[in-house]
């Protein structure tokens, strides 16, 4: 295994609360009621604009425009799981390529990098708005696959979400199941993920031995 490639939201960053949050407020503004826990479950995972499309057909600059204005202002707050510096540290000194594959607006992925101090350890970076198709959709993963110029073989996806294992399936790449964030044993392990990883230092396993699997 050569290269890794990440989803971001619950998986690299203690992010997905943040989002949440952002999109409970627009939306609860324009709908004068909240949200009720089935609904913001229902937010996870999800691309900002998948969920205007089902909610708000028709309203979608207006909607669009308050998420934006409300998440850009508790964008700072955002900070990466513990452990995860260390070992994308330890990958980068072991020579391993590695990627963002996410369903965020490019500009937001590119500045919570930097500002979590992530940002040099990605030799591409895979946004909403790079593809036509988020995931589930293969489009992102098949992008970045091209864009390094790397054999599928040699390439993993790591993420917290049963979308991003979707995702991996349907480009023919294996994928892991993050716990440590927003990952749920359950969701993840009905996608049949190749393993499922506990902390990030699962990672640097998966890197000297044979794939992890938790049953």
């Amino acid at each position: 295994m050569k290269t890794i490639l990440f989803d971001l939201d619950g998986t690299l960053h203690d992010s997905e609360k943040w989002y949440i949050q952002a999109c409970s407020n627009c939306i609860e503004a324009i709908r004068n009621r909240q949200l009720t826990d089935e609904e913001k479950d229902y937010l996870i995972g999800k691309p900002i604009t998948r969920i205007i499309k089902e909610w708000f057909a028709g309203q979608e600059r207006e909607v669009l425009h308050s998420f934006f204005t409300y998440y850009e202002k508790i964008q700072t707050q955002i900070k990466e799981y513990n452990g995860i510096f260390d070992v994308l540290t330890e990958l980068k000194a072991r020579g391993i390529t590695m990627g963002i594959v996410s369903s965020k607006y490019n500009r937001y992925i590119l500045t919570e990098l930097q500002h979590t101090r992530l940002y040099p350890f990605f030799d591409v970076v895979i946004g909403l708005d790079d593809c036509n198709d988020p995931k589930p959709n293969p489009e992102p993963l098949l992008k970045a696959i091209k864009e390094l110029r790397i054999e599928f073989e040699n390439c993993i996806y790591v993420g917290d979400q049963p979308t991003d294992i979707q995702a991996a399936h349907a480009a023919g790449i294996r994928s892991y199941g993050a716990l440590w964030g927003e990952g749920k044993k359950e969701k993840l392990l009905n996608e049949s993920p190749t393993g499922l990883l506990l902390k990030p230092d699962d990672l640097l396993a998966i890197h000297s031995s044979d794939p992890i699997h938790i049953n």
